[in-house]
């Protein structure tokens, strides 16, 4: 079974209908369920996502998230990643490395995890991905 990484871009868009990117993101997630991609994350991700979700929708929103992403985790969907010191120091060498982009220290954990568990594919639309030779699941048109 492969590996994909879920970015925060992927939680926020299938969780608030009204955003631009819902549709895609929901056929994106039918798509990887049907070709059993087994899917990983990490608690920057989560945290960022609660953050979005809380601002831009509701707290209601957020907890309801919350305890959907816990179920996901808890049935063996998904793969909950904690970000440690080894990936905190691979992920600050990224960042500190390409002073030519506008990472965000979170993409950089992400990076990091990815790379230290040989995911490639990655749901997301954020184009950070793609710079770092990740392939974005759905592809950018």
């Amino acid at each position: 079974m492969t590996g994909v990484f879920v970015d925060t871009w992927a939680w926020y868009a299938l969780s608030d209908r009204n955003d631009r990117d819902h549709e895609l993101a929901q056929e994106t997630l039918e798509h990887l369920l049907a070709q059993r991609y087994r899917f990983v994350t990490t608690n920057f991700v989560l945290d960022e996502t609660l953050t979005l979700i809380r601002y831009h929708l509701s707290h209601a929103a957020a907890v309801r998230f919350w305890h959907l992403f816990w179920d996901l985790v808890n049935a063996g969907l998904v793969q909950f990643v904690r970000i440690g010191a080894a990936e905190e120091q691979m992920a600050w060498e990224i960042f500190e490395a390409h002073t030519d982009q506008d990472f965000s220290f979170t993409d950089c954990t992400s990076f990091a995890v990815m790379q230290s568990l040989g995911l490639i594919y990655v749901f997301s639309a954020d184009h950070h991905f793609a710079v770092m030779s990740f392939v974005l699941v759905p592809p950018i048109p």
